[in-house]
């Protein structure tokens, strides 16, 4: 290694001092000859090992780049300086860290001094309010879904009664497909016959908290238990609600639509009365058109249902009526033109009736008449 790569000895001067006075011949022979040391530096040795430490303790600071033996030369290029170590930073960061570890003695003393019956009887009221709500919102669910079932069976049974009016009678024929009416009726009927059978499961008997020593841990523990019980109670009848509900909404979906279906068959309907029966007033035609539309545009179930349905059938009995009348006018029109149209023949002068001969008197016999003697004695016989 050259000497000039060599660092040299700052504490050269001293030991110089030193040897210069240990060189002195009486010393020596007191205390003896100076311990030579040799101590071995390689040049950048200590250097690396700073910027070590210190690249351990900045974050992101990078090192410098120490050459060994490296030759001098003017086209090197500086060594890049480390970053300025950020004590913002690092003064906030240990703040944090004795304010952690204040808090965690602090949360160790009041561990140390809490009740533990007193935290048990806070997680019972909780627990106790959390089932509180649950209770309600069961009750709520069942309560809906009672009406919801009412409801159905009620506003079926109108249209219910509105199909019956649209089949034949003893009055009238049908006012609908027949075909289509008694799918329809189908429906209703086994629509109703479900809802019947549907069952709102029951709610379980409303929590009551019972005698409970709130400075026994184990009283209080127990009573935990009774509320965590009836808490899957609440929760098992929940989900029967949620099964129950989610059935009778599929019902309605598939009923509505098999209604829905009923309906669109009135349009259809609704033209061949038209045709079938041409002769009738136009806003009488019109007004079976807007009644199909009417049904078609309005949900069949409930009075509204029933309404559009009973005016469907008022309109089509309406229009065969106006075509009947107006038929028989017709008819009786063509009656009387062929009467006037008809030759008129006079009636036969019935011949002169010839008044019977009356009937001759009979001739009278002589000796009958009144004064005269039948004897011939010309007068009077005195007696």
């Amino acid at each position: 290694m050259s000497p000039s790569n060599e660092i040299p000895d700052l504490d050269l001067p001293a030991r110089a001092a030193d040897d210069s006075a240990r060189a002195d011949p009486l010393l020596e022979a007191l205390v003896g000859r100076p311990r030579e040391e040799t101590r071995t530096r390689s040049a950048g040795a200590d250097a690396v090992k700073l910027v070590n430490l210190v690249d351990s303790a900045v974050v992101n600071s990078s090192p410098t780049a120490m050459y060994v033996d490296a030759p001098k030369s003017a086209k090197l290029k500086k060594p890049r300086r480390h970053r300025r170590i950020d004590w913002v930073n690092t003064v906030a960061a240990s703040a944090a860290v004795v304010v952690v570890a204040a808090t965690a003695v602090f949360t160790g003393v009041q561990m140390a001094s809490a009740d533990p019956s007193a935290d048990a009887v806070e997680v019972l009221a909780a627990d106790e309010e959390v089932l509180a709500a649950a209770e309600n919102s069961v009750a709520t669910s069942a309560t809906r879904l009672e009406e919801s079932i009412v409801t159905g069976l009620s506003d079926s049974a109108l249209i219910r009664t509105a199909l019956t009016e649209l089949a034949a009678s003893d009055e009238r024929r049908e006012t609908a497909d027949p075909a289509a009416l008694a799918t329809a009726v189908q429906a209703v009927d086994g629509y109703r016959a479900a809802l019947e059978q549907a069952v709102v499961p029951p709610a379980p008997a409303p929590y009551e908290r019972g005698n409970v020593d709130e400075k026994s841990l184990a009283s209080v523990a127990d009573a935990i238990n009774e509320v965590q019980g009836a808490s899957t109670a609440v929760d098992e009848v929940s989900d029967a609600i949620r099964t129950a509900r989610t059935a009778v909404d599929n019902l309605n979906t598939t009923y509505a639509n098999q209604l829905t279906t009923f309906a669109t068959s009135l349009t259809a309907y609704a033209a061949a009365e038209n045709e079938a029966h041409p002769v009738a007033g136009q806003e009488l035609r019109d007004a079976v058109t807007a009644a199909a539309a009417t049904a078609n545009a309005t949900p069949l179930s409930g009075a509204s249902g029933a309404a559009a349905l009973t005016a469907f059938r008022d309109a089509v009995v309406a229009l065969r009526e106006d075509d009947l009348r107006v038929r028989e006018l017709e008819q009786r029109e063509r009656e009387r033109s062929q009467n006037n149209q008809r030759p008129v023949t006079p009636a036969p002068v019935p011949d002169p009736v010839e008044p019977e001969p009356e009937p001759e008197p009979a001739p009278t016999d002589p000796a009958t008449e009144p004064g005269t003697d039948p004897l011939g004695g010309g007068g009077l016989v005195d007696g």
